[in-house]
């Protein structure tokens, strides 16, 4: 895929770790924080600006993030559901942005071969979307195009991106992705993965 094309990434890391009863993106999985795991996936994946949107414990994850590849932005309203989080994210991409890789930051098993493939599936096919799939979902990480940013910018309370995907059906194509690789990580038990 040319570099001429401007892919970014926006990475969902707002949430409030609730379940999990402690912030969340600072477990480690090989090593790494599953906050700068995520970033590192979408750096490598050839996405640039990678931009990190922060809400419930942003004082606790700046820190980690500091000599990474992120351009972190705070969203005040994160209490108010993911839309705000996406919002936010679409609003600091540059104007020159063809097209945002939207990932979730408690995703850890999601790698930079998976985001490459997105943007390369976009850059053959020129859909307006590029989805993962895996078993039954369609879903995250999903690439959209430009044309869809408004889309994204209009979504309400806690509606994720799922909700452009199934309004614009046919724009979809998918990349298959083994269902474990697109585990996310809520709870105690889960956390017991990353050992």
């Amino acid at each position: 895929m040319s570099d001429a094309v401007p892919v970014a990434a926006v990475v969902l890391a707002a949430g409030s770790s609730r379940r999990m009863g402690r912030p969340k993106l600072l477990l480690t999985y090989r090593g790494r924080p599953l906050l700068v795991r995520v970033v590192e996936a979408a750096w490598e994946g050839g996405c640039d600006p990678v931009v990190v949107v922060l809400g419930a414990d942003a004082d606790r994850y700046r820190p980690v993030l500091e000599g990474t590849p992120a351009t972190v932005v705070e969203n005040p309203d994160h209490a108010e559901g993911m839309s705000t989080s996406i919002r936010a994210g679409i609003q600091a991409l540059p104007e020159d942005t063809r097209a945002v890789v939207i990932l979730l930051a408690d995703q850890p098993f999601i790698d930079a071969g998976t985001v490459r493939r997105l943007r390369e599936v976009y850059q053959t096919t020129q859909s307006k979307i590029v989805a993962c799939r895996y078993g039954e979902v369609v879903g995250v990480p999903v690439l959209f195009d430009r044309a869809l940013f408004l889309e994204l910018l209009v979504l309400d309370g806690d509606q994720g991106a799922r909700q452009v995907l199934r309004t614009y059906p046919r724009h979809v194509v998918t990349v298959e992705i083994p269902p474990e690789a697109a585990r996310d990580i809520d709870t105690p038990d889960d956390a017991a993965l990353l050992e």
